[in-house]
């Protein structure tokens, strides 16, 4: 049981040291593109970007998970880190046709209809 607990401490540490050393490449990789997008479909992606306003600077995580209860719909919440001004969190509802196009839109989380 020992043996399994320390294994466990070590993979944490491992990861923890993992995350610290990717940091930098992160940050580089998002001042340079000013964006990075994990994911392609647009019901289900995740999305760092740089806010660059004039009185608005940090960063911004956008989020976007289908909705089992609707088909075809997809719940996006962004969050944001600002070091300069301030902005609230955003949740907002879309739907999408076969051709991946949006259909509505709304402001809010997905409702059951």
């Amino acid at each position: 049981m020992r043996r399994w607990l320390r294994r466990l401490a070590y993979l944490l540490v491992l990861t923890l040291w993992l995350l610290l050393l990717a940091f930098p490449a992160v940050a580089f990789m998002l001042a340079t593109r000013d964006q990075i997008e994990i994911g392609s479909d647009p019901a289900r992606h995740l999305r760092l970007f740089l806010v660059s306003e004039p009185d608005a600077q940090g960063v911004g995580v956008e989020r976007a998970r289908p909705v089992r209860e609707r088909a075809g719909c997809s719940q996006t919440t962004i969050s944001f880190l600002m070091w300069e001004g301030q902005s609230e969190s955003l949740v907002y509802c879309q739907c999408f046709d076969e051709a991946g196009g949006v259909v509505f839109s709304e402001s809010g989380a997905c409702m059951i209809e």
